[in-house]
């Protein structure tokens, strides 16, 4: 036998007289911690519920976008559609950036009358959006709608364009407000 092999033959006996604690005296030490649960959808669906929801989802969509092409004719400004749903976390992300941002808040307030419409589980108010030519389940959730004063759609954009990493770029989302305002 070659000493390599014989190495782990000769260390296999030492290692059996090595004293193992006994069972009595595992017990007597601290629990170990239980381990974290991996986080995964059912963690990131829970924090999504605790949040307050953003999407009013009993608004009459039709009620509210007539209001707001009233509005936007008044103040000579466009209607910015956001199509989303509260269990959309990318929909959130979107909505804090318009709230939390103070340029992009600025952008928004300068040249729209924003309004949110609730698609539930893509459910709902698909109407709506196919009536500004929007195939949400295309587009997919957030999607942005840019209606003139008349009414009519000027520009449907997919948010995912606007993403930058985990989240939504500002810059480009101001961008596009800037180059679909009036």
């Amino acid at each position: 036998m070659t000493p390599t092999r014989l190495l782990p033959v000769l260390l296999l006996p030492a290692l059996a007289l090595l004293p193992l604690p006994a069972p009595a005296q595992q017990a007597a030490s601290a629990p170990a911690p239980a381990p974290a649960p991996a986080a995964g959808p059912g963690e990131a669906t829970a924090r999504i519920k605790a949040s307050p929801k953003v999407y009013d989802e009993k608004a009459d969509a039709w009620k509210d976008l007539a209001a707001a092409v009233t509005e936007a004719k008044a103040s000579k400004k466009r209607v910015l559609v956001t199509f989303g749903a509260n269990w959309c976390s990318w929909c959130r992300s979107l909505d804090a950036l318009f709230h939390d941002d103070p340029k992009v808040k600025a952008a928004l307030e300068k040249g729209y009358v924003p309004v949110k419409v609730d698609v539930g589980r893509m459910t709902k108010n698909l109407d709506v959006a196919s009536g500004y030519g929007v195939d949400l389940k295309k587009t997919g959730l957030p999607c942005l709608v840019v209606v003139g004063a008349d009414g009519k759609a000027v520009k449907v954009q997919e948010t995912g364009a606007l993403e930058e990493g985990k989240g939504h770029s500002p810059s480009k989302v101001i961008a596009f407000l800037e180059a679909n305002a009036r």
